[in-house]
């Protein structure tokens, strides 16, 4: 449950930081980034409020372990709630905290100064405001979308990829 509830989280900061990778993640810079990439790249982190994001998404990846929480503790759903509010959030958010710098670093690896530069720019423009005030939407509905569709297709494919490696006499693992 804890690991699912990580990799939930950890997808969750991808798909955060997936906007301004999609500007341009051809670019790379060489070596270690700069002091002016680094405050670039915290900038476009604050100016897409992937932090933000972030908070709406932590309730959604923990949902799971509340919901069993308060199944295990009928008639403390209250109590589990605020334990959940006063407690958990608050330690995830100090914890991810780091993650944020790791985001900020890898942006500035990865983009010239300039070229973060252009992409805050894109942010400025109608285009790019709207892309930040439409997210929280689209990562709902990418989320809703995939929880459904992702197992089957997922499934499939493994299904077919096991009936080719049977047809192939490969022996396939049980469990």
């Amino acid at each position: 449950m804890l690991k699912g509830i990580a990799a939930g989280l950890v997808g969750a900061w991808v798909m955060v930081a997936a906007p301004a990778f999609a500007q341009n993640a051809g670019a790379q810079n060489a070596g270690t980034p700069s002091p002016k990439s680094l405050e670039l790249a915290h900038k476009l982190i604050e100016k897409t409020h992937a932090g933000d994001l972030m908070q709406q998404i932590l309730p959604m990846a923990i949902d799971p372990l509340v919901q069993k929480l308060k199944i295990a503790n009928p008639g403390r759903e209250a109590d589990v709630q605020g334990l959940v509010d006063k407690r958990l959030l608050p330690d995830f958010k100090r914890a991810l905290a780091p993650v944020t710098d790791a985001i900020a670093t890898t942006y500035a690896e990865l983009f010239t100064e300039a070229e973060l530069e252009q992409v805050l720019a894109f942010y400025d423009t109608p285009a790019g405001a709207k892309l930040i005030t439409q997210m929280p939407q689209v990562m709902q509905q990418t989320m809703a979308k995939s929880k459904t569709m992702v197992p089957q297709v997922i499934g499939k494919v493994l299904n077919d990829f096991v009936a080719t490696c049977k047809g192939e006499g490969l022996t396939i693992p049980q469990g």
